[in-house]
């Protein structure tokens, strides 16, 4: 028996590990009785008449309005996806059926009433964790404030934090000093100072520019960003006057 490789699929005989696919849709879920409450992935190794077999299967179901050269890869990979599926779940509803229709011992019912509690138990999302708000104390340039891996912490608050009312607590690496976000009406690069002075990952030695979207800067690419974005807002007053011209047909 072969051994799975990194991806869970058995590793192909003399070989490397066989290529996986999709999925590329999920399936079922639409016309049942009652509402979907999960998605299970399957990953079925499949020989190449397999694969055939199951897409000339679906295929004869679309023949009216496709040949067969006009598929795409991706609708192969869909139809014989589609295929297995409705092959499995057309097998569940008619033991479904069967099921229905029978009476059940008692000690056997008391088993499936189990085993439907099992399915609750295993296909049920956890719940988030409950998460605790800050309640910080501020004095003498100081802030206490609780973390989850080291209790409570007193730390130095610059003065040009705003403060950190109505943030989570989390671990101590994640505690962050924000200065007020500085962006126009529109919120074009809206940008503050930060600094995450316990930071592991990548750590803050020094109070940080916060621009969205972008890396964290120090004062020289933050300015350098500035003058960037001035040449960019000159090239766009360029094209408003362009603009203009053309809508006034002076081209």
């Amino acid at each position: 028996m072969n051994e799975p490789n990194e991806s869970g699929a058995p590793a192909r005989c003399g070989g490397g590990p066989l290529p996986t696919f999709g999925p590329f849709e999920t399936q079922g879920g639409v016309d049942e009785l009652e509402p979907a409450v999960a998605v299970v992935r399957v990953a079925f190794a499949l020989t190449r008449t397999q694969l055939a077999t199951a897409l000339g299967i679906s295929f004869a179901g679309i023949a009216a309005d496709r040949t067969a050269e006009s598929l795409t890869d991706d609708e192969v990979r869909t139809e014989v996806e589609g295929q297995l599926a409705a092959e499995a779940l057309h097998e569940l509803d008619l033991q479904i059926e069967r099921d229905q229709a029978r009476t059940w011992p008692t000690e056997q019912q008391r088993v499936l009433d189990v085993l439907a509690a099992a399915v609750d138990r295993a296909y049920t999302r956890p719940e988030e964790p409950q998460r605790i708000v800050q309640r910080p104390v501020y004095g003498d340039g100081m802030v206490t404030l609780q973390t989850d891996d080291s209790g409570e912490v007193t730390v130095r608050e610059p003065a040009w934090c705003v403060g950190h009312d109505g943030e989570t607590v989390g671990r101590l690496a994640d505690v962050t000093h924000r200065g007020p976000v500085v962006a126009d009406a529109e919120e074009i690069l809206p940008a503050c100072i930060s600094w995450s002075p316990f930071g592991v990952v990548l750590p803050e030695p020094h109070p940080v520019a916060d621009v969205a979207g972008l890396p964290p800067m120090n004062p020289a690419e933050l300015r350098g960003l500035a003058g960037e974005v001035a040449l960019h807002a000159g090239r766009l007053y360029s094209l408003a006057n362009q603009l203009d011209r053309i809508r006034r047909g002076q081209s």
